[in-house]
């Protein structure tokens, strides 16, 4: 991805030299936010118009959550003398799980300054890569791989994350891959003289979080366990971003 992004900043900055009165300029911005620190090219269409183009990195951020873990004690006991299952057997505990919250994505946008000499500017675009915003990984307690005749996987909401025949836990939370995006801001990306500043404020479009497993299907649990990865999955439909950024004006 970061090939694809490099791309698209020479290939503004060859359309920038080739260009007369438009595209006839070129910027570099560099950012720090919520959507982390980013770095973009960019480049003035007319004077109401700058696109813009660049990567935005979030550090490995990690974090450790208890979930519960559902797993199967005996299962030469499972089935009592009538044949109805023994609920006795079935059995809970807990496990620490390793969330990871870093990431990096690509993104391409249009600034839209609708009043003229005015820094105002509308944003729309669409960020893209990236699209696993949570990344989980752990190992089930001795007691439970050791014990179990069978375990259905850790419980995050209703949902339930299959693991290995090791007790290995590996999956996360991704969103869609291309993501839209809107926003609000103040200041040029393609300053008049050498250096501007602006600010940025918007919004990206993650649409259903969903998880995933390295290990296998996921599957639906009659329980629920309302942990931290289900409260960062219950939120993440849409991801608000606030950025400040310092761009330089290369020529």
């Amino acid at each position: 991805m970061k090939k694809k992004i490099f791309a698209v900043a020479m290939a503004l900055s060859a359309i920038s030299a080739s260009a007369g009165n438009v595209f006839n300029h070129l910027g570099l911005g560099v950012g720090i936010g919520t959507a982390g620190i980013s770095v973009e090219a960019a480049t003035p269409i007319t004077n109401f118009l700058q696109l813009r183009a660049g990567v935005s990195y979030i550090p490995s951020i990690t974090f450790r959550s208890t979930v519960d873990v559902e797993y199967i004690s005996n299962i030469s006991d499972i089935y009592a003398n009538s044949g109805d299952i023994n609920t006795d057997n079935y059995k809970y505990d807990s496990v620490k799980l390793e969330g990871d919250l870093g990431r990096t994505q690509g993104q391409v946008i249009l600034n839209v300054y609708p009043i003229p000499k005015c820094n105002f500017f509308v944003a729309a675009g669409a960020y893209f890569g990236g699209s696993t915003v949570v990344k989980i990984k752990g190992q089930l307690p001795e007691n439970v791989i050791q014990h179990a005749s069978d375990y259905d996987g850790v419980i995050i909401g209703d949902y339930k994350i299959p693991a290995d025949k090791d007790g290995n836990i590996s999956g996360g939370i991704k969103v869609n891959s291309l993501r839209p995006y809107f926003g609000i801001g103040f200041g040029r990306v393609v300053p008049g003289k050498l250096l501007s500043f602006n600010t940025e404020l918007g919004v990206q479009i993650h649409g259903t979080p969903k998880i995933y497993s390295d290990y296998g299907e996921i599957d639906r649990s009659t329980d629920e366990d309302d942990n931290t990865f289900y409260k960062i999955m219950d939120k993440l439909s849409f991801y608000p971003t606030l950025t400040f950024r310092l761009n330089f004006r290369t020529f």
